[in-house]
């Protein structure tokens, strides 16, 4: 039980109410009372935290993650996707263990709960070292491994170890476990076709990557005469809960199909811009009726894991490319990192009210950025940064605070990337 008084709050409710001298209760990992510290009901916690005005908010959801690519952070730059991806990742990732890939993911473990992160949305592969990581880290993770089909028999393969990865993992703990076709141009359709038939068995989602550069979207039209999404579509996968990563090169049927089927936009505004992949339309799609949030994709084409980064990029280039101002303003694009991948994902949380679960960040506003303080929500998303970050709670449970660790000491893990990082540099 931990009372939190005198924050500022940030709701994130529908109201976008901002309440100041606050008090946040925590009971049994939810939240047991927000609102104006004088209304507080009684509370007997086992520790008292003041926040000194500091920012109380909801916690942000990573909604495209590939965690164990920390290891490849600033390893292949400046390369458009498919080179990057066939001449530079592809290779070092054939060096990848079991080990490195545990120690990779608990350097972004620390990296996410560092930066506000609650929750991730992950496709990869060494699932179980991802999943061993995120639970020593309480952070809420969704697990999928990466279905290719490159030769006969592989995608078959990679679907069975999918299901058992389901079995073995899905509602233990924090974690959830959804399928993964890697992408269109990477999955035949048969194999799209056998992914959507056991979602659908399994009672789960799907995460894929979809339409992310030009060239992907346009042989996608041109060999199978229809868009990626209208693929998608013919194979089942919008049938079942469908998260579609990056969206850059999409058409308005697509959204439109997208808007019907309640699909969900998983954007990585600041990834695309680096692989020069493009600037997806998102305010096009909501306008729409698209659900859209947002994510960081992997620290090897990022090349960081910050939400904030997120938030300044997605909001501006709608901006900027729709020539108007008021396109998503701060409270919407908060919500676009925190509450909207909340809902898509099933977690009760994304609002600081009563009955949710307690996650929740603290940031410290005692820096000049944060002065003079005429609108806390514009503050947090245009000012904020990853460094103001002084506490993340998931379930009630501090995992970080003050720049320490509940889960990892942060030396050990960085020793042990520049360990696995020497066998890198011999590709």
């Amino acid at each position: 039980m931990v009372e939190i008084r005198h924050a500022t709050l940030i709701t994130n409710n529908d109201r976008d109410e901002v309440i100041r001298d606050a008090t946040i209760q925590v009971k049994d990992g939810k939240i047991a009372y927000a609102g104006q510290g004088k209304a507080a009901p009684e509370f007997a916690p086992e520790r008292v935290i003041d926040a000194h005005g500091n920012i109380i908010m909801p916690g942000f959801v990573n909604m495209h993650t590939h965690v164990p690519m920390n290891l490849f952070r600033s390893y292949a730059d400046d390369l458009d996707l498919m080179t990057w991806l066939n001449t530079r990742i592809f290779p070092a990732e054939d060096k990848l263990t079991e080990e490195s890939a545990y120690w990779a993911s608990m350097a972004a473990m620390c990296e996410l709960s560092a930066a506000g992160v609650i929750a991730f949305n992950e496709m990869y592969f060494f699932v179980d070292s991802i999943a061993r990581a995120a639970q020593q880290s309480g952070l809420r993770g969704v697990l999928s491994r990466a279905v290719v089909t490159p030769a006969p028999g592989v995608g078959e393969r990679m679907l069975e170890e999918s299901k058992e990865l389901f079995e073995k993992y899905n509602g233990k703990g924090r974690l959830k476990v959804f399928l993964s076709p890697h992408a269109q141009y990477t999955v035949n359709n048969g194999m799209l076709e056998q992914i959507a038939e056991a979602a659908k068995t399994l009672g789960t989602g799907v995460h894929m990557h979809v339409s992310e550069t030009r060239g992907e979207h346009e042989t996608c039209l041109k060999e199978q005469g229809m868009t990626p999404i209208e693929l998608c579509q013919k194979v089942g996968l919008l049938d079942v809960p469908f998260y579609a990563a990056h969206c850059v090169w999409i058409g308005e049927h697509d959204m439109e199909l997208m808007a019907e089927y309640n699909a969900t936009v998983l954007s990585c505004p600041k990834s695309n811009l680096k692989l020069a992949s493009g600037i997806a339309p998102l305010t096009e799609m909501m306008q729409k009726g698209v659900r859209v949030t947002l994510g960081t994709d992997g620290a090897a084409s990022n090349n960081k894991l910050s939400m904030w980064e997120e938030m300044t990029y997605a909001s501006f280039l709608q901006k900027g490319t729709t020539y108007d101002p008021k396109t998503m303003p701060a409270a919407q694009t908060l919500k676009l990192a925190t509450r909207y991948g909340a809902e898509a994902l099933g977690l009760n949380s994304g609002v600081v009210e009563a009955g949710k679960n307690a996650d929740l960040v603290m940031v410290n506003t005692n820096g000049v950025r944060y002065t003079p303080d005429y609108d806390e929500i514009s503050l947090a998303v245009y000012a904020g940064s990853d460094a103001d970050v002084c506490m993340t709670m998931v379930g009630g449970d501090i995992i970080y605070e003050d720049g320490k660790f509940a889960f990892a000491d942060l030396d050990e893990v960085k020793m042990k990337l520049a360990e696995y990082a020497e066998s890198m540099k011999k590709i």
